[in-house]
């Protein structure tokens, strides 16, 4: 009676230590998704770790929407953007996987096709004053319904209105207090100009 009772604590110790370490097991990680521009209904890839290689064992929100996943490994997702990824007016998907009832801490963000992009900036450097050409797609071709923001060091950068604008150039000058830093373009989406889509690249102030 004695033995029949330790070998019942010693299994019970053991489906103890079988079922913490099942829970201790690693979330799933997302690190990039490709492409970062499109409708929904497209097809993207995730790019992470400790995701399940069984597609239905996986599950990925956009805004809380569910993607259907079409193709998995323990580090890539193929998925479908879902309809209704894109319906807050900043046009942007926050996106996170869970992986059997695990979510990801980390998460990405998807922008729909008609944020702006930029592919280039002519020059990549400039004195304050410099006239520079943003190239891209997706702009404002009116040019008070844009804004460029370039790093100032400080709680508020200095802006600047583009001097001309179409739907894929937008030519800016560098203003005053401008430094080294994130430059960003922004399109206004609302009247008051309190929320917009926007687009960044690295800007060098020279003496």
């Amino acid at each position: 009676m004695r033995t029949n009772a330790l070998y019942a604590l010693a299994a019970g110790s053991l489906c103890l230590c079988a079922c913490t370490k099942e829970s201790a097991k690693p979330l799933p990680d997302v690190e990039a998704i490709s492409p970062q521009f499109v409708p929904a209904g497209s097809t993207i890839t995730i790019t992470g770790s400790e995701f399940s290689s069984v597609t239905t064992a996986n599950q990925v929100l956009f805004n809380g929407v569910s993607g259907t996943v079409t193709a998995a490994t323990p580090t890539q997702l193929s998925v479908t953007v879902p309809p209704g990824a894109f319906t807050n007016e900043l046009r942007a998907a926050e996106v996170f996987v869970t992986t059997e009832g695990r979510r990801s801490v980390s998460s990405v963000y998807l922008k729909s096709d008609i944020f702006p992009e930029i592919t280039s900036v002519i020059p990549s450097s400039g004195r304050v004053g410099a006239t520079i050409t943003i190239q891209g797609r997706n702009f404002n071709p009116n040019s008070t319904d844009s804004a460029v923001l370039f790093w100032g060091g400080s709680v508020s950068p200095p802006t600047r209105t583009p001097l001309a604008a179409t739907s894929t150039t937008i030519t800016v000058t560098v203003p005053a207090g401008a430094q080294t830093g994130t430059m960003c373009l922004l399109t206004y989406v609302t009247a008051d100009k309190s929320k917009y889509l926007s687009d960044c690249r690295v800007f060098t102030v020279v003496p």
